[in-house]
């Protein structure tokens, strides 16, 4: 008996760590909204990455960080800082890079 229930754990817990699970990027006090599609995701490292409508991950987390999809295409980037807006009290933030660049649906660096 012991024997089976530590099998059945031992099965659990490898399919439960199996699975990737992402959470939504969290904007404007919320989910992030929808956009060409697409919305972003975080992993818990905090990389963005993006998911269709349904959630399932089309692009993995993988940048610093992301602005929404438009017209097919996503600001990207692999580095960058967190910058307190001035004056806002910590309330508001923006991202500092000078590696932008843009990729389409599929993940792919585009002009």
């Amino acid at each position: 008996m012991n024997r089976v229930i530590t099998m059945l754990a031992t099965t659990l817990l490898c399919c439960c760590c199996a699975t990737v699970h992402y959470r939504p990027y969290r904007f404007d006090n919320g989910d992030d909204y929808i956009q060409d599609g697409m919305y972003r995701i975080v992993d818990n490292r905090g990389r963005i990455g993006y998911a269709d409508e349904k959630g399932k991950p089309v692009i993995k987390p993988r940048f610093a960080f992301g602005f929404p999809f438009k017209n097919g295409k996503a600001k990207v980037t692999d580095k960058g800082k967190s910058k307190e807006a001035t004056g806002s009290r910590g309330e508001y933030h923006y991202w500092e890079s000078d590696e932008w660049y843009y990729i389409d649906k599929n993940g792919n660096k585009v002009e």
